[in-house]
């Protein structure tokens, strides 16, 4: 018997979580913060507990899987991005079993959810035994974050590839290329769990050299002079941290990172070697506490490239303080803001930004929007995965009736029947295909 559990984001962007029953074992696949609704509750300034953040449905429901405990072998994640792990910290324990990732995300979750005792650290590219009867591959993709994964999930019914957040990029900044070799290798592929995020886009997905070239255009080819420049990008988005410090070094200009998450995600690749931004700039994890060198900085603004968390207006970010005059460093007319991202598609995250964009323009700041490419495959590149995979049944994924029903429509074209091969679920719902 092989039972898929949808139990998150399958009716929205965000909140990733998925059970796969096989026999008698179970695991997981991601747990992950749908973070519209997190960033609403943090604004509330109440206590982050289990009870809290599912009655404001911040974090995957999982009642479709209470009667599965006892069979869950191990939860399993694709990457460090919130919506994948950041449930782990409130949900994890439940489990009472290892969590399995690659060594990047395994930091970034050991300073996310420092209670998680069992966590096991697994090289891109190679695989771990769960059980006899089952086995999971990491297979190397390019996305926002190092060392992203596809897992391959070896079963006696087939194999099951699970593929949210990945892209296909030929020239990466950081990091190895998507390994295609090994995807074609893959053979019969019993289900495809695809990322629908970007299914409605009729393109193939930018590398990311391009976002660097963007932000090289940017700096080097306008009039900045002596004005101030302020960098907001996602703060795992290590790849383009690293295009920032180059455009950076050739301003002249020393790198200044500010603000919690920057620093735990920076930290997180330096303790990895990944990379080395401490030696060719500073971190200020807590800009509170640095008032008299944020204020010396302030008068010498010219010198330096401030990297600042905030880029989706969130409310306690180092950006919204700096507008709101929280800060000694300040925001003076002409200076650059650059919002090396594009906003999260949910309502109280597009008003925060719109909100933040409002009190730039007040302060009569050059605002420079979308210096960004999406880490997120495309139509088209999702038509070649399939092509690669030809998987016996694909389930869309990573997004809201919208952007599933573009995914199973592609399907659609590639000779895939919706209810018989293509199957569209939502929270709670389950599928059984063996």
């Amino acid at each position: 018997m092989l039972r898929i559990h949808a139990v998150g984001g399958y009716n929205e962007v965000g909140k990733n979580m998925t059970c796969i029953e096989v026999d008698d074992e179970a695991i997981i696949l991601d747990m992950g913060l749908y973070m519209d609704r997190f960033v609403a509750v943090q604004e509330k300034n109440i206590e982050m507990d289990y009870e809290t953040l599912l009655g404001e449905d911040a974090i995957p429901n999982d009642a479709v899987i209470e009667n599965l405990k006892k069979k869950i072998k191990a939860i399993i994640v694709t990457h460090a991005h919130l919506d994948h792990i950041g449930a782990i910290r409130w949900m994890g324990k439940k489990y009472r079993c290892p969590v399995v990732a690659t060594p990047y995300t395994a930091e970034v979750i050991k300073k996310h959810a420092k209670g998680i005792e069992n966590l096991i650290s697994i090289n891109v590219n190679s695989s771990y035994k769960i059980s006899k009867n089952i086995e999971v591959e990491f297979i190397n993709v390019t996305h926002s974050v190092p060392q992203s994964a596809i897992l391959n999930i070896r079963t006696r019914y087939g194999n099951i590839v699970y593929a949210l957040d990945y892209k296909n990029d030929n020239h990466p900044t950081l990091g190895r290329k998507t390994n295609i070799k090994k995807l074609k290798k893959l053979d019969d592929v019993l289900l495809l769990i695809a990322d629908s995020t970007n299914a409605d886009e009729e393109r193939k997905t930018f590398s990311e050299y391009i976002a660097k070239e963007m932000l090289h255009d940017i700096v080097m080819g306008m009039e900045l002079g002596e004005h101030g420049l302020f960098i907001t990008t996602f703060s795992s988005h290590i790849a383009r941290l690293k295009s920032i410090l180059h455009v950076s070094k050739l301003l002249g200009r020393k790198p200044v990172f500010i603000g919690r998450s920057l620093h735990d995600y920076i930290t997180a690749a330096e303790n990895l070697k990944l990379v080395n931004f401490s030696k060719e700039g500073e971190i200020i994890k807590n800009a509170g506490r640095a008032e008299k060198k944020l204020r010396t900085m302030n008068r010498n603004k010219n010198d330096y490239v401030f990297i600042v968390t905030g880029s989706m207006g969130e409310k306690n970010a180092v950006l919204t303080k700096i507008v709101n005059e929280d800060l000694a460093l300040k925001i003076s007319p002409f200076d650059f803001i650059i919002f090396s991202c594009e906003v999260i598609p949910t309502p109280v995250i597009q008003a925060n930004r719109k909100i933040l964009e409002q009190k730039l323009h007040r302060k009569k700041a050059r605002i420079f929007k979308d210096i960004h490419v999406s880490g997120h495959a495309s139509r088209e590149d999702l038509r070649d995965l399939i092509k690669i995979l030809q998987p016996r049944h694909i389930l869309p994924a990573h997004g809201d009736l919208a952007k599933t029903a573009s995914m199973a429509a592609l399907a659609g074209e590639m000779g895939y029947e919706l209810g018989k091969n293509v199957h569209i679920l939502q929270n709670g719902q389950s599928i059984k295909l063996a």
